[in-house]
């Protein structure tokens, strides 16, 4: 039987130039061959056995050291090694490093044993030879798209240890190309992205380096803020410092007139939050000793500073606020206890619609926004959500929206639940087509759902019921 040597191994044409036999000694690898691994050998070997080397090598004239570099057939060199060959065929031919790279990387970019980070290395290789070079230019020139070209020129920015990581597996080519996104922040941040990337491969790349540039945003407006506060203040308290319990909002003792005479006082300060919602940061102005006030004991011009506006001051009410939240609730209780004459239904769907929207979470409601149209659905807030819900229908449908935004942020870590599967259906039954993750999603918990039916009554029902510490509510 005959073995014909492999495709893959001969190029689409012989180039054109001077045609000869050499002895293998006299070739040599190019450094610039973007191959890091000649892989398996062994069919090639025996193809060179039976039948010799058919299709010459590609060579360029000798070096210095009268030795051939080698433009393509690097495999074949090798097996003709393997095989025991003094010399093979090939052509001389005169190129420039820019052709010379090309013509490598043109005739190993679709053999599946070229690793990404040896095409990455291959196109910086092109790019340093060649100022100005494009993916247009480069994608005619070596027959891939332009899609192709661009993700691995952009690439080259990564350090090595992340190209090698996209080879085995521990970093997308997307995510990796969107961490290039952040090169103007330095290269603390781009390893900073990578590992972030590396580590959270469920959200799509571009949302996730969008993150990263918000956190930063969000720190470095907390930073200012903090900065602002300690230049105008003399007490001011940081997320790394810890508020004394007794203090209270200025908010909740006096009032606009009040606030401003206290920020004179020894017991005034500021608290600077970092918030994930905004700008990131959130100030408040507090009081140190708001027993003083109600009291009277502070003395001195402070607390005639503060004498001019206590008409409009509250006292520390803390027992006052309990006996109001007990008032509430037993009135509360009377209202629903009764069968006839209570809140209409129309009021009670008012006060559990708007209740849901205003427990959302910001990420919930920026995808109730998108859902409803808005333009910057980052920076909507809950009051702009409601605009113009005064007719029941309107409401409902802002609500709704907001309870599709909740089942979407628990998509990826609890899509089988009642209510990603309600949003699901919702999606479905409007004649959408899913996608090929979320056709997956539907499958398993259908697949999930015919296996609990399938249980013994017993089994299904343990398999169902919560463990015995989560039936008592205040466990649970």
């Amino acid at each position: 039987m005959t073995t014909s040597i492999p495709t893959d191994e001969l190029p689409d044409a012989t180039p054109a130039g001077e045609l000869r036999y050499l002895a293998l000694n006299e070739l040599t690898a190019h450094p610039d061959n973007p191959r890091s691994s000649l892989g398996d050998l062994s069919e090639i070997t025996r193809s060179i056995c039976s039948h010799g080397v058919l299709e010459p090598l590609v060579v360029l004239p000798a070096d210095t050291d009268g030795r051939h570099p080698i433009v393509a057939g690097h495999r074949r060199h090798a097996a003709a090694l393997a095989a025991g060959l003094n010399a093979v065929p090939v052509v001389v031919r005169a190129m420039t490093p820019v052709e010379v790279v090309e013509a490598m990387l043109s005739e190993n970019a679709n053999r599946a044993d070229l690793t990404i980070a040896d095409e990455i290395r291959a196109i910086e290789r092109l790019m340093s030879l060649e100022a100005g070079l494009t993916p247009a230019k480069l994608c005619r020139r070596i027959g891939k798209s332009k899609a192709w070209v661009r993700t691995r020129m952009a690439v080259t920015v990564l350090p090595s240890r992340w190209r090698d990581a996209i080879d085995r597996g521990e970093l997308s080519l997307a995510a990796a190309e969107a961490a290039t996104t952040v090169t103007d922040l330095g290269p603390e941040h781009l390893d900073a992205i990578c590992q972030l990337l590396a580590r959270d491969r469920w959200n799509e790349p571009t949302r996730v380096v969008a993150r990263y540039r918000e956190s930063l945003a969000r720190d470095a407006a907390y930073d200012t803020a903090v900065d602002r506060a300690r230049r105008k203040h003399a007490r001011v308290y940081t997320a790394e410092t810890e508020l004394p319990r007794q203090a209270r909002r200025l908010s909740e003792l006096f009032d606009a007139e009040g606030r401003t005479a206290h920020a004179a006082l020894d017991c005034h300060a500021v608290v600077v939050r970092k918030v994930t919602w905004g700008k990131g940061v959130d100030t408040d102005e507090v009081c140190l000793a708001p027993r003083h006030h109600r009291s009277g004991t502070q003395a001195g011009a402070a607390s005639d500073v503060v004498s001019g506006s206590t008409r409009g001051a509250l006292r520390d009410d803390s027992h006052a606020k309990r006996k109001g939240r007990v008032a509430r609730l037993s009135q509360a209780h009377d209202t629903f206890a009764k069968s006839r004459g209570g809140p209409g239904q129309s009021m009670l769907t008012r006060l559990a619609l708007t209740a849901l929207v205003y427990e959302a979470g910001r990420e919930a409601l920026s995808y109730a926004a998108t859902i409803l149209g808005h333009d910057e659905p980052r920076e909507v807030t809950v009051a702009q959500l409601l605009v113009g819900t005064e007719a029941p229908a309107a409401l409902a449908r802002v609500a709704a929206a907001v309870a599709c935004g909740l089942a979407e942020t628990s998509m990826y870590w609890s899509a089988s639940s009642d209510r990603c599967q309600a949003y699901l259906a919702l999606l479905c039954g409007d004649g959408w087509e899913p996608d090929d993750w979320t056709r997956a999603v539907i499958t398993n918990t259908a697949d999930d759902a015919d296996r609990a039916d399938e249980l013994p009554a017993d089994a299904a029902g343990c398999a169902d019921s919560p463990p015995d510490d989560a039936a008592d509510p205040a466990i649970a």
